[in-house]
């Protein structure tokens, strides 16, 4: 393959969904998640001979016909590969790119094989009393300097309170030829602590919201990036660094809106959006 999934170098809120369950009777989760799909969940790819695994994203609109898709990088299959979580199928990356400026792909489904996604993330993996999953409540188009972010892979699960360092200075490199470096990402850590695994690659990055619609809990998500890679700060030592693309580059990459509750029913297409001072 053409990059390993996460191997880098580095120096009115709410909305109801119906889950539907899985044919064979095992329980709907991160490694088997049926539709609508969630971000957070486990995909795998199967390509040249080989398969890998990912991690799945930001749900999105295409700016073009308005149809639903879902993020994940671009490192994790080319344009034209099948993803599959657990016993379901979960779409065909339809665009899919990986260069000096962009790791992201889309990933949808086709007339033979429908898919549907939902504006939810799988966050199981913290601690106990961690909520099974979020409600994306909103997105902005990145974060700021200081700020603490969560990252929820299929690997690493949910990891929480990672302070944003920089907001250009992060690059993840391909260790296998032609060694494309991405650049321009936010850096983030959580010092002496792995926060990362190979195989969390794509995986949503957001600030969590706890809040109440109609006097019940809801926890929410504020949505700000989505993972590419990460590593260690020091050799030898644990994975305690993430680089991610912002909100504003996969949408602008991608040519396609991260969809919120506001838009969540609108067939609407979403209007191309301001790409300029993007990376």
């Amino acid at each position: 393959m053409s990059r390993r999934p996460l191997a880098c170098c580095l120096l009115a809120l709410a909305v109801a969904l119906m889950w539907s369950s899985p044919a064979s009777g095992a329980p709907a989760s991160r490694f088997n998640d049926p539709q609508p799909h969630r971000g957070g969940a486990e995909i795998r790819m199967t390509y040249l001979g080989e398969t890998v695994a990912c991690t799945s994203g930001l749900t999105m609109r295409r700016v073009e016909d308005g149809k639903r898709a879902i993020s994940t990088a671009g490192h994790c299959a080319p344009s034209g590969t099948a993803a599959t979580s657990g016993e379901f199928r979960f779409g065909t990356f339809v665009r899919s790119f990986q260069d000096d400026v962009v790791d992201a792909a889309l990933i949808t489904g086709t007339r033979i094989k429908p898919q549907q996604y939902a504006p939810t993330l799988w966050t199981d993996g913290g601690t106990p009393s961690t909520p099974v999953s979020r409600r994306v409540l909103g997105k902005v188009d990145g974060p700021v300097k200081g700020q603490k972010v969560c990252v929820s892979g299929k690997v690493t699960k949910l990891v929480c309170d990672i302070e944003v360092y920089n907001l250009t200075s992060g690059q993840s490199c391909d260790p296998d030829p032609p060694h494309i470096c991405t650049q321009g990402l936010v850096l983030a850590g959580k010092e002496g602590e792995t926060i990362v695994h190979q195989g969390d690659s794509g995986a949503p990055v957001f600030v969590p919201i706890d809040t109440e619609v109609d006097g019940h809990k809801v926890y929410g998500a504020l949505l700000v990036g989505m993972l590419v890679g990460g590593g260690p700060r020091f050799e030898h030592g644990p994975a305690d660094l993430v680089v991610f693309h912002t909100v504003k580059q996969v949408e602008c990459a991608l040519n396609a809106s991260v969809m919120t509750p506001a838009d969540a029913d609108d067939p609407t297409p979403p209007p191309p959006r301001d790409c300029s001072g993007t990376g």
